[in-house]
């Protein structure tokens, strides 16, 4: 699901490159087609989870989480390019907006998602781990707001930003 999330991240932003390298869809031959690669990698994610999960009495669990994971990383998604507007307009911005953005698009799939697996294979009950989520989303902000101040005011030979 990360790479999934990753190569549309890259074609919606027009971004030109991920950690110093070319971002997947510049690169010959693949353009746009890395939407359906995309695709192919969300898909895979639900066969692997299958082949090596189904039977399992957190089966169901593992699927909802993975579906709803997914649902809030896209929302942040969602809440970035709506507020952006494809604009470098700070005056779009608002500390909660950004937030929001932040614990959407990164936290949940980053730092939540595998330590929920986790959990769910050792029979645990998400809902009796919420504190667990809450410290993991902001452990997510904290890096995600590392991670931009680096974009921005890093050394571009090392963020490729």
């Amino acid at each position: 699901i990360q790479a999934c999330i990753l190569v549309l991240d890259d074609v919606v932003d027009n971004s030109h490159t991920r950690r110093g390298q070319p971002c997947w869809f510049r690169q010959p031959q693949v353009g746009m087609i890395a939407v359906n690669d995309a695709m192919v990698l969300r898909n895979q994610t639900a066969l692997i989870l299958k082949k090596y999960f189904k039977g399992k009495s957190y089966y169901a669990d593992l699927l909802e989480l993975f579906n709803e994971v997914e649902y809030q990383t896209f929302s942040g998604q969602l809440i970035d390019m709506i507020t952006t507007n494809g604009q470098k307009n700070l005056l779009n911005f608002s500390e909660s907006k950004n937030l929001r953005i932040l614990q959407y698009k990164t936290s949940y799939c980053t730092f939540y998602m595998p330590i929920a697996c986790a959990l769910l294979m050792l029979g645990e009950n998400l809902e009796d781990h919420v504190q667990v989520k809450v410290i993991l989303v902001k452990m997510g902000i904290y890096f995600s707001v590392q991670d931009d101040y680096m974009d921005a005011f890093g050394d571009p030979n090392v963020t490729g930003k």
